[in-house]
């Protein structure tokens, strides 16, 4: 694919999701061509980063010349998507991961809120977050020019996850943190919100989408909630620091 001529390159990661990978790839699938269909260009791309075995082989027998595979070996999802921004074309990315699911209407409805406004600054987020699995509830989205966000509380806990659409450049200006769990750090995602929204990025919420999102033991947000893991400080969080 041309690279002047893609709009979004949809990226899903994966790690040792099994057979639930195929369910979300083919989720990536439908949503890319509901996309397509309605007239946006988009690169699809497959990321294993240290896949198990049975996550390997599921993508070891898909032949789609469409289709990037790409195999890492980071250990670390914020790595994992900065080494994506580097290494694709859309002029904007959205990220799945492999074990969650978008509405078949995201990446339409999310890129054609990126491209009728006028600012380069916008992350844009579903309206819903449906967690599954370990947990049955669901999360309505803040939008930062709405009413009900607080500047105070994202430095107190975090608004979004990092299932976002921004454009790539926003990612490659400001990357990923290293995620240090054993020395104590975490919260790469919320760490990433702080400082992009420190440096005048806008975070929206796009109308009747949802992100239907596995909650799972052993996840790697469990282990940092578990071992009591900090943030690294941020332009936000830090006082002296964001007043100067």
């Amino acid at each position: 694919m041309n690279s002047e001529n893609v709009d979004v390159t949809a990226v899903m990661t994966t790690h040792a999701e099994g057979a639930l990978a195929a369910v979300s790839y083919n989720n990536l699938q439908a949503t890319a061509r509901f996309a397509e269909e309605s007239g946006v260009s988009v690169e699809k791309v497959v990321v294993m980063d240290r896949p198990n075995s049975a996550t390997r082989r599921i993508f070891q027998n898909i032949d789609d010349p469409a289709v990037r595979i790409i195999e890492t070996d980071f250990g670390d999802q914020g790595k994992v998507r900065n080494f994506t921004a580097e290494h694709t074309d859309g002029k904007a990315i959205a990220f799945l991961d492999g074990d969650d699911l978008w509405s078949e209407n995201w990446l339409f409805e999310a890129w054609n809120m990126m491209r009728e406004d006028s600012r380069d600054s916008l992350i844009v987020h579903p309206e819903y977050n449906w967690f599954f699995s370990g947990t049955g509830s669901v999360l309505i989205n803040i939008d930062q020019e709405g009413e009900h966000y607080r500047e105070d509380f994202l430095r107190h806990a975090n608004y979004w996850d990092a299932l976002c659409m921004t454009y790539r450049k926003t990612h490659l200006d400001i990357p990923y943190c290293d995620r240090r769990i054993k020395d104590g750090f975490a919260f790469e995602d919320w760490h990433w919100n702080c400082e992009t929204v420190a440096a005048g990025y806008i975070h929206k919420v796009v109308a009747d989408t949802i992100h239907f999102k596995r909650r799972r033991a052993g996840s790697q947000t469990g282990e940092a909630s578990g071992n009591r893991s900090l943030m690294p400080t941020t332009a936000l969080t830090d006082y002296d620091r964001y007043v100067a």
